[in-house]
């Protein structure tokens, strides 16, 4: 059985560094869509859906809570309004004055490139990172001091993957690279080259589709990335 229908029905044994990747590249996404009217903030609108307020501006690349604008679709993760469910979570306290958190430099931008697709919702399916154009074969930079964690052939969605993990649980990932150019275990230093862009996997072009998890939870790279002017 294909990798990625072990990730969708848990039917089979996958490596555990690949456990991280759960759920699929481009799950469906599962909450509700909140259309921002007079007199909403990020915080009460949060505070009704008893929703994470960083994980709602992460999802949503809101870097500035005080820039929501009238008609404006927010998308709540893990909430679903429609049926009268949610799933069962307590978020953490905060108060009105709560500020958005970001690590800006964290990491460093693997490559030079347009990017095309930002992380997020789109059609209605999970982005979990964000997708950088680049010609094939331009190199690809470890975005931090790491470990190797996996270096491979998916032959699913990702192409040929590289997942390093960082300090404080920090995990970056690299896909439909053209040729992978570290292996399992290896150490790399922030800026190492690591692979080259391809297109392997699911892609149309060759790009590189980059993500920061936490564990397994998905992060937005724009918050831990330096700012492009």
């Amino acid at each position: 059985m294909m990798l990625t229908s072990c990730l969708v029905y848990a039917s089979c044994a996958i490596p555990e560094q690949l456990e991280v990747l759960r759920p699929v590249p481009d799950a469906q996404a599962y909450g509700s869509v909140h259309m921002v009217k007079e007199g909403d903030t990020l915080y009460s609108i949060c505070k009704n859906y008893q929703a994470d307020c960083q994980e709602v501006a992460e999802v949503n690349g809101i870097e500035d809570p005080r820039q929501l604008q009238l008609g404006q679709k927010i998308f709540i993760p893990d909430i679903d309004r429609s049926g009268g469910n949610q799933v069962a979570y307590t978020p953490p306290a905060i108060s009105e004055n709560f500020s958005i958190q970001q690590w800006k430099g964290l990491f460093i931008w693997p490559l030079s490139g347009v990017m095309t697709t930002k992380f997020g919702v789109r059609h209605g399916r999970r982005h979990d990172g964000i997708d950088i154009a680049a010609p094939e074969g331009t190199k690809i930079r470890a975005a931090a001091d790491g470990t190797v964690l996996y270096a491979g052939d998916q032959q699913t969605g990702y192409g040929n993957l590289i997942i390093l993990r960082h300090t404080k649980n920090m995990i970056s990932i690299y896909a439909h690279n053209k040729t992978n150019l570290v292996k399992t275990g290896n150490l790399v230093k922030q800026g190492n080259v690591i692979a080259l862009v391809g297109k392997t996997g699911r892609a149309s072009g060759p790009h590189l589709h980059f993500e920061i998890r936490e564990g397994a939870k998905a992060r937005n790279p724009l918050f831990f990335l330096p700012k492009i002017n």
